[in-house]
């Protein structure tokens, strides 16, 4: 499994590299997605570091949870459904008709 970040100017969700350096050997960023991080250099702005480990930790805590709920086998948690009124029987959906004092 690998890190999925979010990207903090656009909110696209993007898989950085595993090594998080791209191949022409420019750093990957916790921060920004390749797009807006080609327009942040351009423009001068380094990307600010402590949102870049929050982010990291952010991105290694999901994957540890991720493999722990792999590894202990659970599935996808599901709410708790349950009926929202009784089954309904054949009695009663006879009606109070059938047997009486009276008859």
């Amino acid at each position: 499994m690998r890190l999925l970040f979010v990207c903090q100017a656009c909110g696209a969700r993007y898989f950085p590299p595993t090594a998080m350096a791209y191949p022409d050997g420019t750093p990957a960023s916790a921060v920004w997605c390749s797009v807006c991080r080609a327009a942040a250099a351009a423009r001068g702005i380094r990307e600010p570091e402590a949102l870049a480990a929050v982010a990291m930790l952010l991105a290694v805590r999901a994957l540890n949870a991720a493999l722990a709920a792999r590894a202990r086998g659970d599935r996808a948690a599901r709410p708790d459904v349950r009926p929202s009124r009784p089954a309904r029987t054949r009695r009663a959906a006879r009606g109070p008709g059938t047997r009486t004092r009276l008859g």
